[in-house]
């Protein structure tokens, strides 16, 4: 979001100062040149509010594309965007589960496994139910299923 904001800022102010001086221009170079920085400025603008609003609207419309559901045996994430697709977590009693309380919505990791990332460092990548509404419960029931499944 932080990176957008120059971006859009600078376009915002080119867009003004360009429809500014479009009508003070004394000759065709002027009001060409006036023209030229509207032209450059909108493409500018967009990438910016797109770097600053996008996360936003993913965020807001992430309910609408993902499902979960919980069986005896795994946990299932189904994402319908951009690709069509369903991930299965496995629940054993060697999982790691972690509860992330949040203030309207809590997340439960089901998944974690440790990657490298373009620079070479090692991060984690966490996976499962995330900003659900009863995630206090949905942790309970599975760490009753953990303490239930036979390996």
């Amino acid at each position: 979001m932080a990176f957008g904001l120059p971006f859009l800022v600078i376009a915002v102010s080119l867009l003004i100062y360009a429809l500014a001086q479009l009508p003070k221009a004394g000759s065709l170079a002027d009001a060409g040149l006036a023209i030229f920085l509207m032209a450059f400025a909108i493409p500018f603008g967009g990438i910016g509010g797109f770097l600053v609003f996008g996360p936003f609207i993913d965020a807001r419309s992430a309910a609408r594309d993902i499902r979960y559901a919980l069986s005896d045996r795994a946990a299932y994430v189904v994402r319908s965007r951009p690709i069509r697709s369903l991930r299965v977590y496995p629940i054993l009693p060697s999982t790691a589960l972690e509860l992330e309380r949040g203030k309207r919505a809590d997340t439960v990791w089901v998944h974690a496994r440790l990657e490298r990332d373009s620079d070479g460092d090692l991060g984690t990548i966490k996976a499962g139910f995330e900003n659900i509404a009863e995630g206090e419960k949905v942790y309970h029931l599975i760490r009753d299923l953990q303490g239930r499944t036979d390996t």
